[in-house]
């Protein structure tokens, strides 16, 4: 809704009962139809779960395939965003890597920094 149409880009889920290797065979069968030879960025909730795993296994077999862990909307904005200028798929992980981190905020913290001391 905000982005509007995501072009060149896919989404793999895990379900109950899948399979590395099953997991593995549909991540690089979107892998391949995404990529206009200029590599993929593969976005993960988190470090260590099986999505991950399969994802380093592409990033070790398959080229330019890059994966960044931790997302967030701030991250999939700025990689989408960005995509619109660059090409580079280790420029796109570096900026999903360091948008994701800067969207991460603590509310609580971030509203003690504009009250005013009595």
């Amino acid at each position: 809704m905000i982005l509007g149409d995501l072009e060149q880009s896919a989404l793999v889920t895990l379900m109950p009962g899948d399979s590395l290797e099953g997991l593995i065979e549909r991540l690089k069968a979107e892998v391949e139809r995404v990529n206009t030879g200029d590599g993929v960025l593969i976005l993960l909730d988190l470090f260590g779960g099986t999505p991950a795993n399969a994802s380093a296994f592409l990033t070790q077999t398959m080229d330019k395939v890059r994966a960044v862990t931790g997302v967030n909307f701030p991250m999939i904005a700025e990689v989408f965003i960005a995509r619109q200028s660059t090409d580079d798929v280790d420029e796109l992980a570096e900026t999903a890597f360091t948008a994701g981190q800067a969207g991460i905020v603590n509310v609580v913290e971030s509203f003690k920094k504009f009250r005013t001391n009595p």
